[in-house]
């Protein structure tokens, strides 16, 4: 990228190694942000192309805390919070028939894709209202809006997450404060993707290469899905003065599988 539309603004990012975390990383650093790497899947502190990635557990709220209360000493603004942290969807039985999802399954999304959002998100919003500023970006996926089966734990964690985003926009707007999400198509080369292709795929008597031809020409406009590169790029826009008066909404980043 050769624009700098987040120059000098700093950028929390937590789940930096995963797929989409590492994307968002790079693409933040390459529009000119400071970045600061968190990740559970790392020991203590571990170093990479990007710079440090410290071991931060946002289920955690004290750790959260503390991790907060370091960029608050040191006087270091907090511009920008991005939570991409994850779990593996084999826990929470994805791609499986809802009848074969227990009660603890289902919660499980619900806990460690959108409660952990909203915990750094309320750990945000004291830094940004004190300096009147600041950007926090929910993540979900088109399954939030669209009858998908097979999917019953992410659909209702993701469609709970948009709900989030407005409810926070409403109360924290006056502080200066923008609340917006990116709701995105399936990204094939993310493993969580290729682990929901191939399972899907298996409930059709499709391959999981096939499934993907399958979302491609029968439930996008543009026949193809994106990547994790390319929804990293819409995530900068959400970030960027570009998008300064967008607040409480979704940025549609659905190939036109979603047209509203």
């Amino acid at each position: 990228m050769e624009h700098q539309l987040l120059q000098n603004k700093n950028a929390l990012i937590f789940g930096a190694k995963g797929s989409l975390g590492n994307k968002v990383a790079k693409a933040f650093k390459e529009s000119g942000a400071n970045v600061y790497l968190s990740d559970i899947n790392v020991d203590g502190i571990e170093y990479s192309d990007l710079g440090e990635i410290r071991w931060v557990d946002t289920l955690n709220e004290a750790e959260v805390k503390q991790y907060f209360s370091w960029f608050e000493r040191e006087g270091v603004s907090v511009d920008i919070v991005i939570n991409l942290s994850a779990s593996d969807p084999a826990e929470y039985n994805h791609g499986k028939p809802a009848v074969d999802v227990t009660l603890e399954q289902f919660l499980i999304p619900l806990k460690t894709t959108t409660a952990n959002q909203f915990v750094t998100a309320r750990a945000a919003f004291p830094l940004m209202a004190k300096q009147k500023s600041g950007v926090i970006i929910f993540i979900t996926s088109t399954l939030a809006k669209v009858g998908s089966p097979w999917s019953t734990a992410l659909s209702a964690s993701h469609a709970a997450t948009e709900g989030l985003v407005k409810s926070l926009a409403t109360e924290w707007g006056a502080e200066g404060i923008r609340v917006i999400g990116v709701r995105s198509e399936a990204m094939p080369d993310s493993p969580t993707i290729d682990y929901t292709f191939t399972t899907m795929g298996a409930n059709m008597g499709l391959s999981r290469d096939e499934m993907q031809g399958f979302i491609e020409q029968q439930k996008t406009a543009l026949k193809r899905l994106p990547s994790t590169q390319e929804t990293a790029g819409a995530i900068v826009l959400a970030a960027s003065d570009l998008a300064g008066y967008m607040t409480g909404t979704m940025l549609n980043h659905s190939g036109g599988h979603i047209l509203e």
